[in-house]
């Protein structure tokens, strides 16, 4: 009889052991997180729905619901789901002090992407990754300043300055690779001056109209970048622009 009654203790605290899980909707999302960091998921689907309505706000065709996990695990990653809209946080601590992770300006990221992959979907094989993270850094970035000008240090449930965070890592990267001359972000870097050459020309609201438009004109393989050269033309950019693609085509288009 001992045993079993030890047997069932340790069943119980077995139990105990397990995170409780959440499922709840909350805007446009619908999120997944262990109930101790409810806070933590609070607030990421804060900023995720505050990105939903700029994009939205921007002419952006947007999931009614999007889905958002936030799940314990042994490495810190933020990724967003290529064919479905799912965002995924994978995070070692919600700490910032402990990790360092740019949490506000991650999920501003991958809410680029989704907007973008809405129109453009990832099967389109032309894209670069340096070109789909470009964009996605932009508009990421873009979000970070109207969010820091709106609620400073305390956008994160552990308050932090995103905005000098961001700052100094785009900076750190430069430096690392124009002055060290270490190579592996020269496409991204490339790829995002070329996001940051079009819309500061066109607006970042022509940008829902510009990723239509070379959609419905067939921009794909073979010939990508003939194609797309056609679609920037037609959407009056400058020469100077123009010949900044000239050269650096092979970090957008594949």
């Amino acid at each position: 009889m001992q045993k079993v009654f030890l047997f069932m203790v340790l069943i119980f605290m077995g139990f105990r052991g397990v995170a409780q899980t959440e499922k709840i909707t909350n805007g446009h999302f619908e999120i997944k997180y262990d109930k101790d960091v409810e806070a933590y998921a609070l607030g990421s689907v804060r900023i995720l729905n505050l990105s939903w309505d700029k994009l939205n706000e921007l002419g952006f065709k947007l999931p009614k619901k999007i889905k958002f996990n936030l799940v314990k695990s042994e490495r810190d990653k933020l990724f967003v789901d290529k064919d479905k809209p799912i965002i995924t946080l994978e995070y070692t601590s919600l700490d910032w002090s402990k990790t360092r992770p740019n949490f506000v300006y991650g999920l501003c990221h991958e809410m680029g992407h989704v907007c973008m992959f809405q129109i453009t979907p990832n099967k389109n094989n032309w894209m670069t990754i340096d070109y789909r993270e470009g964009w996605a850094h932009y508009f990421g970035g873009h979000m970070v300043v109207l969010l820091y000008e709106k609620f400073g240090d305390d956008m994160w449930y552990t308050p932090y300055n995103y905005l000098d965070q961001l700052t100094e890592s785009i900076s750190t990267l430069r430096t690392r690779t124009f002055e060290k001359g270490e190579d592996q972000n020269l496409g991204f870097l490339i790829s995002t001056s070329f996001w940051e050459m079009l819309i500061n020309e066109k607006g970042i609201d022509k940008m829902p109209s510009f990723f239509r438009q070379i959609k419905s004109n067939g921009v794909r393989n073979p010939d990508a970048v003939k194609k797309f050269r056609v679609e920037l033309m037609k959407f009056g950019l400058s020469n100077d622009l123009l010949d900044y693609f000239d050269r650096n085509h092979k970090y957008l288009i594949r």
